[in-house]
């Protein structure tokens, strides 16, 4: 047990690492829109093609584990994602800065499918409870990632936020070592790809995620921002909340995997997509003092991060064994690859309208992610 736990939490640092590669952007993006001379939207839109990389990455790291092995995938993604911030340290420019974040997006693009599979092979009674440790974990690293860039970008520079975090992740690539390894699919066994899109309910989960995608990347942006430019939080206090909302994340991983184990992971992820809907009408129809703030903080942080244990868990119980690393690389493709427009789109809108609207926006997605949430589990049917 306590090597199982040992995997899960030396997973969880690299599950960090692979986010806060990008968690690094939203509490220094004012400074490094100055520093580059750029809009919101041409940002927005260095974005949207990272996200587009990372999402198109996962199609490939998917099956790629399935041949080669899940752990030396895992392990070259996060190692490789981290030296690629080295690139920041040659001189300050759009072009320069979007090469890098592209290279780091394309090669943290094949951990998601690979470690999901992985853990749904290690853990195949409880796979809902294991995804949410593995996140619980990623997110105790996660909300520290904010306010430690913020505190490097300001006193040092922002590119030196990055190259701290990618050095850490080498680090963590080498101590991927000790995981023990799966069995990977025979070359007789492999399947098409065409074959994910037969699977029994498969669709309404890629279009949650899809929408689920369109919806966090513009929340996860613009947050910090959005809290100083519309709310009058200092950088400090903005980048703080942000590492708040992503502590709560940590319960809401733990208990939407609990949750999902014990009752059904369908219908808990209603609960949690009506629970994101709720974050943003508090936010936006309570704009004075910290009671938006902190009450979307609560929600959005708890029900956000509770929906993804149950959403991987419910991909893994629909999905035969032989196909499951090329499942999950569908699925990040969708939420974090298609879903990636969502930040070229709120990066205009911020620029031409407000923040205000950016984030009223966000809201009518994620009243979307309710609608096919409660249309799923009249489609999918789980199994244990």
């Amino acid at each position: 047990m306590k090597r199982d736990t040992g995997v899960l939490i030396l997973l969880g640092l690299a599950h960090s690492l692979n986010h806060s590669l990008f968690l690094v952007l939203p509490p220094l993006l004012a400074d490094i829109s100055r520093d580059l001379g750029a809009s919101f939207q041409e940002i927005g839109m260095v974005a949207t093609v990272a996200f587009l990389l990372y999402g198109l990455g996962a199609l490939v790291g998917g099956p790629l584990s399935d041949r080669i092995g899940h752990v030396k995938v895992a392990s070259i993604s996060i190692g490789m994602a981290g030296a690629s911030t080295l690139l920041f340290l040659l001189p300050s420019d759009l072009r320069v800065f979007s090469a890098g974040l592209w290279i780091i997006a394309a090669w943290a693009s094949f951990y998601h499918p690979t470690a999901n599979t992985l853990i749904a092979k290690l853990y195949p009674g409880n796979k809902a409870r294991s995804m949410g440790v593995h996140g619980a974990a990623g997110s105790v690293g996660q909300m520290l990632t904010p306010t430690i860039a913020y505190m490097i970008g300001s006193a040092f520079h922002w590119r030196l936020a990055f190259v701290f975090f990618g050095v850490v992740s080498m680090a963590t690539s080498l101590m991927m070592r000790w995981i023990p390894s799966v069995q990977v699919a025979a070359t007789s066994e492999r399947t098409p790809l065409v074959q994910i899109l037969r699977v029994p309910g498969l669709w309404i989960l890629i279009f949650y995620n899809l929408i689920i995608g369109l919806f966090q990347r513009g929340v996860e942006l613009f947050f910090p921002t959005f809290l100083t430019a519309a709310r009058g939080y200092t950088g400090q206090m903005a980048a703080l909340s942000n590492s708040v909302l992503l502590m709560i994340g940590v319960g809401g991983q733990l208990v939407g995997g609990w949750a999902s184990d014990k009752y059904s992971s369908s219908r808990f992820l209603i609960v949690a997509s009506a629970g994101m809907v709720a974050s943003m009408l508090i936010l936006l129809l309570l704009p004075r003092g910290s009671v938006g703030v902190v009450g979307f903080i609560l929600l959005y942080g708890f029900f956000y991060f509770g929906h993804q244990p149950t959403m991987t868990s419910l991909l893994g119980s629909i999905t035969p064994p032989d196909l499951m690393g090329m499942a999950y690389g569908v699925m990040f493709f969708f939420a974090f690859g298609l879903g990636s427009v969502s930040s070229t789109l709120a990066g205009y809108l911020a620029d031409n309208f407000s923040l205000e609207v950016v984030f009223w926006i966000m809201a009518l997605f994620s009243f979307m992610t309710l609608i096919i949430s409660v249309i799923i589990p009249r489609v999918v049917e789980e199994k244990s």
